[in-house]
């Protein structure tokens, strides 16, 4: 139903001069988490572009909508539709989502995760970015309405987030595994090359 295109993932490795790195995860979801991943592959979005934005003063741009778990913060993302350009993606959700232009400073590669629930699996892809700001006003230039709240974050606050995310009780617990897999593997890439960005 979703099959990763290889050749497409090298021709970004190859465009940003990126040594390949491919993560594989499993996520056991629930069934209400699980038909609304399935549902969402099948509709309109193969994957995502992760976009961690780095600011002028050097921190990272966490984000939370008005409906999540207090204190929740997560890297953003943004939906890749089928048959649309990866790196195109990543700056078209960049500014519809935080109303910023932005540079890649590196493409850090790409998790191929797979939600299961009873004998049942779909695949999801996520595509993660590092940028750097450039321009644009944090969300007063955004064209949608889906991050109510930014915080700026060292790396130990990053870190702080992926904690949280990890175990979130009651209805959102799903959701934080699979938000977890994407903002832990953002914050692993920025603790293992920070010295390089």
């Amino acid at each position: 139903m979703n099959y990763f295109d290889q050749k497409e993932f090298e021709n970004i490795c190859n465009l940003f001069h990126t040594t390949p790195r491919v993560e594989e995860k499993t996520i056991y979801a629930g069934s209400s988490f699980f038909n609304k991943m399935k549902t969402a592959v099948q509709d309109d979005r193969r994957g995502e572009v992760v976009f961690c934005v780095i600011r002028p003063n050097r921190k990272i741009i966490t984000v939370r909508c008005s409906d999540y778990p207090s204190g929740i913060y997560r890297i953003p993302t943004g939906g890749i539709g089928y048959n649309e350009d990866i790196v195109a993606a990543v700056y078209r959700e960049t500014k519809e989502e935080l109303g910023l232009d932005v540079e890649v400073l590196k493409f850090a590669g790409v998790i191929k995760i797979r939600f299961e629930h009873d004998k049942e699996h779909v695949m999801f892809y996520s595509y993660i970015f590092i940028l750097k700001e450039s321009g644009g006003n944090m969300l007063v230039d955004a064209s949608d309405d889906e991050v109510s709240e930014v915080m700026e974050v060292d790396l130990d606050g990053l870190e702080r987030i992926c904690d949280s995310l990890a175990d979130i009780p009651g209805m959102w617990n799903d959701w934080g595994k699979f938000r977890h897999v994407t903002t832990n593997a953002v914050y692993n890439y920025l603790k293992e090359n920070s010295k390089k960005l």
